[in-house]
Order: C-alpha cells, then structure tokens, then sequence
C-alpha cells in the first residue's frame, strides 16, 4: 500500500489538495485540516489556507504533504545505460543468429511518430551497421539488448524505457501523446512507461471501459499526471 499523501499544485495555490495511498488515513487527513467534508473525499479542502500549517498538520497524523513538484521530482529521470551497470550482462551469443529464421530483431529508432511506430525491424548485422547511433533492440520474445562498441548487453524493461526518452530527448523528437483534458482521456495505448510512472498514472486514473490502456483522469489529478509525462519529455496534444 503506498504511503498516505497528499499532493498541492505549490505553496501558493491551495486549492483542491489531492489525497493518495493508503486510504486508512483519509478520515484522519480531514479530521487534522478540519475540512468538514465528507471524509469519503479525496480532494481537501483545508480550513486554514497555509502551506507550512498544512505539512505540520499532516505530519502529525504520518502523512505526507508535497508539491506537485516534489511529487515528481522523486520519479527517476530518463538516461542512457552507464558503462558500470552493463558490466556482467553481456550476451555472448549474436543475437541475430540466434533468431535466425524468426521474426526479425527491431532497432528503436526515435523519428517522430507514436512509440510503437519507432521500433523499426533490422534485418541482420549489415542492416544494422548502415544505421548510425542505433544502440536499443528488441527481439522476437521481447527481451530488450543494448549495443556499445560492438558488444550487445541485455537490459531490464524498466532500463530499457528509461532509454528510449532518452533517445528522444537526444535528438528532440518528443512523444506526443493525445490528453482530452475536459473528459480527462489520456490515450497510452502506443505508449509503453517506466514502472514508476506507469503505478503513478494507474493510482491516479482508472481504465476506459474496455481499454486498459486508455486512462481517465480527473480534473485534480490532470496537473500531477502531466508534470510527469513532461518528465520524460512528452509532449500533450
């Protein structure tokens, strides 16, 4: 269960206050800010409309209190695999023999278009010397390789999706990603996360109807789900 917040826009915009985690210590959040709400509700409306009074209180009761700036500040930025933690996780074996006859291996490459449309397929080693800078693979069975002076190393998916927004802030070719901010409809379907983005958004949305992946968010929640998709560098449309 993640740990009681509650999440402001900033110290000076105290308006609608959003609480997350563990609802245990909702009833508690409304009793410390006297609210006089229901204590069903998540959005807080504290009766003293200081920030400094507001964390205290909180903090009495365990629970957390941070700006939205905060919040995201504790999401982890995209980066380029370092050399010190590929060491041991070398593949020894070339992968395109391995799959020799199967699907073909696909090479990320970030020229515009949705995320999915980026992985374009490399047909063998030649294929893959006549594209500079081509550092990120996936193979049929979707496991993630990383290529640095001739050597693939195989990656985690969470390294891996750190990777490719970082390769597309490299050569400024931001994902856009279509966020209908009056129904709250944040359209992912193309778009796959890094774990701690993807449990952030999923706490604070929840699935359309039949479609997992395409996520409603409500109006208090919008400006923390888009602080941290402009993290990563996308673009909202």
């Amino acid at each position: 269960m993640a740990r009681p917040t509650v999440v402001v826009e900033s110290p000076e915009h105290l308006v609608g206050l959003k609480f997350t985690g563990d609802r245990a210590y909702l009833r508690l959040a409304h009793q410390m800010l006297n609210t006089g709400q229901p204590v069903s509700r998540t959005l807080l409306r504290p009766q003293k409309q200081s920030f400094p009074w507001i964390q205290e209180q909180l903090l009495k009761a365990g629970i957390k209190c941070l700006t939205i700036k905060q919040s995201i500040s504790q999401l982890p930025l995209p980066e380029i695999p370092a050399a010190w933690s590929l060491r041991g996780q070398e593949r020894l074996e070339n992968p395109f023999s391995t799959y020799q006859g199967f699907d073909s291996i696909f090479g990320y490459q970030p020229i515009g278009g949705a995320q999915r449309d980026r992985w374009k397929p490399i047909v063998g080693l030649e294929h893959l010397a006549s594209i500079s800078s081509l550092n990120l693979l996936r193979t049929p069975e979707g496991e993630f390789l990383w290529l640095q002076d001739g050597q693939f190393f195989e990656l985690d998916p969470d390294t891996a999706y750190l990777a490719i927004f970082k390769l597309d802030q490299q050569v400024n070719q931001p994902l856009q990603i279509a966020l209908d901010t009056k129904p709250g409809r944040l359209d992912l379907r193309d778009t796959y996360l890094p774990k701690a983005y993807a449990q952030l958004i999923w706490r604070l949305s929840k699935a359309e109807s039949g479609h997992n992946r395409i996520r409603l968010v409500e109006p208090q929640s919008q400006p923390r789900v888009k602080a941290a998709l402009e993290r990563l560098g996308c673009v909202l449309v």
